[in-house]
């Protein structure tokens, strides 16, 4: 069986294919390719998991940006051209888009040459890629039950939920302290500001700082993102002996494994990935992500009581030092909180669509139907 997977340029958009992936492996004989671009975490990534990868040169449409638009028409087509020619070449039984502007010509051309095609939607309010490709693909997977209403066709709708990785649940707190040089029996703030970094949540727990330095049973982990890590350990150095700061954390499994409260993005995958586990967190949603996604999932959970949120208009106000500190110090409602959030959580996700992946594709392996 083959299949090409799709999508990338962040985390959000990359780990979902990721899981599905590793799935697919775990159940049947399989040759997977995943298609990006040259820019995107999924080249460093992809490799790096052994799978096949493939470029198209792409990029997104930047408002008001109009010299960085100008080769957007001459990448739309190059991009197409060289999508056709993968799909050609690679011959999938399925192709899968997880979303972004990468997904786009790929799941243009497996359409247009008749393959069997599938989208992954991991927002509660769906991007532009899978409101407009939705009615022309086979299967339309989402993450919340909330997401349908986006969509005049639902024949093709399931609500699976975000698919996350498995090695997740593996990491303990043991572990956790040996590989970040923490203590085990002091509570440990989690700060992650996704796989490119968050610069203004950076400098929101920046200001947490002194208040932190007066609990001497705080310690804090932070992924400060390979842009911002030098300029977050210059503001660190009179508390490095409980703060430690890296530009990426590749051991999410160890990290997740240590943190007693998270303070991060609400990115469809970080929110996945809080609910599958059962964490406590404080939500800050990025204020300009598109259609307001980020606060939309982060909302959803606080008013279940699954989360905390902090909007970054109100960070000046003190309104996230009043919030981390009171889950500081307050372990039952942390607790409570990360019981909730796995209510929400879908650990099956991968399960599901990969189901529904072999059923398209009706494929025989080794002379026999697919399970």
């Amino acid at each position: 069986m083959r299949i090409l997977l799709t999508g990338g340029g962040t985390g959000g958009h990359l780990y979902p294919g990721l899981a599905v992936a590793d799935e697919c492996l775990k159940r049947i004989p399989c040759e997977i390719c995943f298609v990006g671009t040259r820019h995107g975490l999924e080249a460093r990534v992809v490799p790096e998991k052994g799978y096949g990868f493939r470029t198209v040169w792409i990029g997104g449409f930047q408002r008001g940006k109009v010299l960085r638009n100008l080769l957007f028409p001459v990448k739309v087509v190059v991009s197409l051209i060289q999508a056709f020619l993968v799909v050609g070449r690679f011959r999938p039984d399925v192709v899968m888009g997880t979303g972004g502007y990468v997904s786009w010509p790929v799941l243009v051309a497996a359409i247009l040459l008749r393959k069997k095609t599938m989208i992954q939607e991991q927002n509660l309010a769906p991007g532009v890629v899978t409101r407009f490709l939705a009615p022309w693909v086979d299967s339309v997977h989402l993450s919340f039950e909330g997401s349908v209403k986006f969509f005049r066709k639902q024949s093709n709708l399931r609500v699976s939920g975000n698919p996350t990785r498995e090695n997740l649940e593996k990491g303990s707190r043991q572990e956790g302290c040996r590989r970040f040089d923490l203590r085990h029996n002091r509570t440990t703030l989690f700060v992650l500001g996704g796989s490119q970094g968050a610069r203004g949540l950076n400098r929101a727990v920046l200001t947490l700082l002194d208040g932190l330095k007066r609990r001497r049973d705080v310690q804090v982990l932070w992924s400060a993102g390979p842009a911002w890590v030098a300029e977050i350990r210059d503001g660190i150095k009179e508390y490095e002996d409980r703060v430690r700061v890296f530009p990426y954390i590749d051991a999410m499994d160890m990290a997740y494994g240590v943190s007693d409260l998270l303070i991060c993005r609400s990115g469809a995958t970080t929110v996945a990935e809080v609910t599958r586990l059962g964490l406590s967190a404080v939500f800050v949603p990025f204020p300009w992500a598109a259609g307001g996604h980020q606060e939309e999932n982060a909302r959803m959970l606080q008013q279940a009581g699954a989360a905390e949120m902090v909007l970054e208009s109100e960070i000046a106000g003190g309104r996230l030092e009043e919030v981390v500190f009171s889950l500081l110090d307050d372990v039952d409602r942390r607790k409570a909180m990360g019981r909730r959030a796995k209510e929400f959580g879908r650990p099956d996700a991968a399960g599901v669509i990969v189901n529904d992946m072999l059923s398209l594709c009706k494929t025989s392996v080794s002379g026999g139907p697919i399970p």
